[in-house]
């Protein structure tokens, strides 16, 4: 398993640079409010993908995971995610450009309708591409899912280097993200075709009522999740003016960067826990878990300090000094990310032991007290408060999901 997370930190480096570089170019070139308007642009294309993606891409994993050298049987799990994949995600798609003006007034801002539009294909796309990305975690093939992931981030800066030879207005900066990942749907599209045999796949209408039961029962708590990554986001863009909000957001961003560190065990992790609970073997996971804490929290906790006594000097030298606010709320993000750290790659252990329902109350419940706490401390303590909000709703959470695990699956983390 270290072999595979190793591979798998290449394309959390590459989104340390490419992420970075993206929202460090975008405020030092175009400034704080049209970061702003792009990261609510953003946040929106990325809560709809999972409204795309409706849970089947962590169906699909549990499922190619419990039997990957069944070939027939593989064929079958994916068609049967695919089909209703890409009728989904064509409806989040309408759904994400209707919602154009209400987003827009909500935020009050002219540039992210437009924005909207242009990065349209690339939810279409979004939503296809997270299934596909499923198929490869559950066949255990890390290599190739890391080369993939870092392909997405490669495109990312290919897409902001156009943007950025091309002088494109704030309006037009979210084509990056449809650049992006219409490219990659391209390439996982012959991943596809190159290691599973499509036309193998008998019965996969059986799969497409189970993966979509089973996606009905984790779609809210997967699209809770998303939108608690950006709840903060949110919440600050619409109570503060919009360079308030990319100064918020950069700090975000960073964090976010932070956070896919235990995002790349997490991916290691799920397929083997899948299989040891479906053969009942409680124990293994137990031992699998204790491994991967080992080495993991010190490593987060590392960086977490790092990062909170770089950023009120290196984000300043490389923007511009009004990002320096952004300092104390990412510090307050960088504690609440190290206190949880025991817990975050397991966040999924609920799906992976087929209790999407207790998923869903897992996710709505963290969503509620980061909801609650932001509400109250944005709105009196500006970005200090929201930094504040969402580090209280991320420990609540592992506190949460420590009980909810060791009560429904009987496993103690």
């Amino acid at each position: 398993m270290r072999r595979d997370v190793a591979w798998n930190m290449v394309p959390v480096a590459l989104l340390g640079v490419v992420g970075l570089g993206l929202n460090l170019t975008i405020a030092g070139h175009w400034g704080a409010a049209p970061l702003g308007a792009f990261n609510i642009v953003t946040t929106a294309m990325f809560a709809l993908a999972v409204v795309g993606a409706a849970g089947l891409q962590f169906s699909v994993l549990r499922a190619v995971a419990e039997d990957p050298e069944d070939r027939d049987r593989v064929a079958a799990v994916v068609v049967g995610a695919l089909v209703p994949n890409l009728v989904l995600s064509a409806l989040a798609t309408g759904a994400f450009l209707a919602l154009r003006g209400p987003i827009g007034a909500l935020v009050k801002s002219t540039i992210v309708p437009e924005g909207m539009l242009w990065a349209a294909p690339g939810l279409l796309c979004f939503g296809i591409n997270k299934t596909l990305f499923g198929v490869v975690n559950g066949l255990r093939r890390m290599r190739a899912f890391a080369v993939y992931t870092s392909l997405r981030y490669l495109l990312i800066a290919a897409g902001l280097g156009i943007a950025y030879a091309r002088d494109l207005s704030p309006a037009q900066l979210p084509v990056i993200w449809s650049i992006t990942e219409c490219t990659l749907l391209l390439v996982l599209v012959v991943e596809l075709m190159a290691t599973v045999a499509l036309r193998r796949a008998a019965g996969w209408r059986a799969w497409t009522r189970r993966h979509l039961d089973y996606g009905a029962r984790s779609v809210v708590a997967t699209l809770g999740m998303e939108l608690n990554q950006k709840l903060d986001i949110w919440v600050v863009g619409a109570v503060m003016p919009e360079a308030q909000v990319g100064i918020y957001s950069l700090a975000a961003v960073v964090y976010e960067g932070a956070l896919q560190l235990s995002m790349v065990v997490q991916n290691n992790v799920n397929p083997l826990i899948a299989r040891h609970i479906a053969k009942g073997e409680l124990l293994e996971v137990e031992t699998i878990v204790k491994r991967a804490r080992r080495w993991f929290v010190p490593a987060m906790v590392a960086a977490c300090a790092l990062g909170a006594a770089l950023y009120p000097y290196l984000i300043p030298w490389l923007t511009k000094d009004e990002f320096r606010a952004g300092a104390a709320p990412f510090a307050i993000l960088m504690g609440g990310l190290a206190l949880a750290s025991p817990w975050l790659p397991f966040n999924q252990m609920l799906l992976m032991a087929e209790r999407p329902g207790w998923h869903t109350v897992f996710i709505v419940s963290m969503v509620t007290v980061a909801g609650a706490a932001l509400g109250i401390l944005t709105t009196t303590y500006g970005l200090v408060g929201a930094g504040a909000g969402t580090a209280i709703g991320l420990i609540a959470a592992a506190v949460l999901l420590r009980v909810m695990v060791k009560k429904t699956v009987g496993i103690r983390l």
